[in-house]
């Protein structure tokens, strides 16, 4: 079978979007299928390169972290000339149109995987919230009309779909993960040398953080609650891996604040490297209300971490109570779960 997977986010962008695409990839590509992928690119101009369909960006999208393309492309003749079997679109605006085209022409498939909190994204375009949900409650189901079938991570995404005015045929199936890597364990030595490289000591107790630097992941929330800690349990460090939009204002934020010697920024850190990260740290931190699934949770537990998250209705896959990690609302309510794992980062 011939797929095209089509998807806004790829290589070398590092998003949870980017991750369930390279993972559904090669997943059907073990199973003897043909996949190939048509994303947005800051190309010269459109070309096919393996496997990838680039299509050259017009301009910034108002979401910081995408591009925008629209119009036709002269790569769409190329994708018509190989005659996919089915095309899985991975985002719902500018690729998916690309997606309609395909399917109208040859007459096949079409499935969408919704991985948006719509809801939670309304902070790039808008500060009116009346205006945004009567935007979402308009467009979003015209946008998914044509699909044939969606697929929803949770039951978090599928309840924000059908709230939406969303009458396709849904089910709910989580994105496929590779966790084998992070099951590995990491060389002692290595792990000292990661810890030493951003100035921690073997003693400190880590906080990591992991995902893309922008807006909606809500990174600055989780940096005042662990100053908040800091005053009472010195010893701690914070681990901030990823990159994005929103870095800038966060690194000034930690200076602002004085905490630049125990709040370190790793940058971009090269995928097959990011497990090291997670294994060198002691416990994950996320204040992420945006998550539809949660790789990044997942991607903890199955690096032995402990997690301490924001509640969510993303968490009810992962997180188990007081068993694997806790959840939290308030400051108040992350200082007196957390304190005890500070103390024996091991549940």
């Amino acid at each position: 079978m011939k797929v095209l997977i089509t998807t806004e986010f790829y290589l070398p962008f590092i998003c949870g979007v980017t991750t369930a695409v390279l993972n559904e990839k090669k997943a059907l590509e073990a199973l003897g299928h043909e996949v190939r992928v048509l994303t947005i690119a800051d190309v010269h101009s459109p070309e096919y390169k393996d496997g990838v369909y680039y299509v050259k960006k017009n301009f910034p999208s108002l979401y910081k972290d995408s591009y925008v393309a629209v119009g036709p492309t002269r790569l769409m003749k190329d994708i018509i000339s190989w005659k996919p079997d089915v095309v899985h679109s991975q985002c719902e605006f500018f690729t998916m149109a690309y997606a309609k085209r395909v399917v109208r022409k040859l007459n096949i498939p079409l499935i969408h995987t919704c991985h948006t909190d719509f809801d939670s994204y309304g902070i790039h375009f808008t500060s009116n919230k009346r205006l945004w949900k009567h935007l979402t409650h308009k467009w979003i189901p015209r946008f998914m009309k044509r699909a044939d079938y969606i697929i929803c991570p949770t039951d978090k995404v599928e309840s924000l779909l059908k709230s939406y005015g969303v009458k396709n045929e849904m089910e709910i199936i989580p994105a496929g993960m590779d966790l084998e890597h992070l099951e590995q364990s990491l060389d002692e030595d290595e792990r000292k040398r990661i810890r030493a490289d951003y100035g921690i000591k073997q003693s400190d107790v880590v906080f990591v953080s992991v995902s893309r630097l922008s807006e909606e992941k809500n990174i600055a929330e989780s940096i005042d609650h662990f100053a908040s800690l800091l005053k009472i349990r010195p010893g701690i460090k914070m681990l901030i891996v990823g990159d994005g939009s929103e870095r800038e204002n966060l690194e000034k934020k930690v200076a602002e604040m004085r905490l630049e010697e125990v709040i370190r920024f790793t940058g971009q850190i090269d995928m097959k490297d990011v497990w090291k990260y997670f294994k060198a740290g002691d416990i994950f931190i996320s204040s992420s209300l945006s998550e539809t699934q949660g790789l990044t949770y997942i991607e903890a537990l199955s690096a032995a971490l402990p997690i301490v998250c924001r509640n969510d209705d993303a968490l009810n896959m992962s997180l188990i109570e007081g068993v694997n990690g806790y959840g939290f609302d308030t400051d108040e309510e992350f200082i007196e779960k957390v304190l005890p794992l500070v103390d024996d980062p091991v549940l």
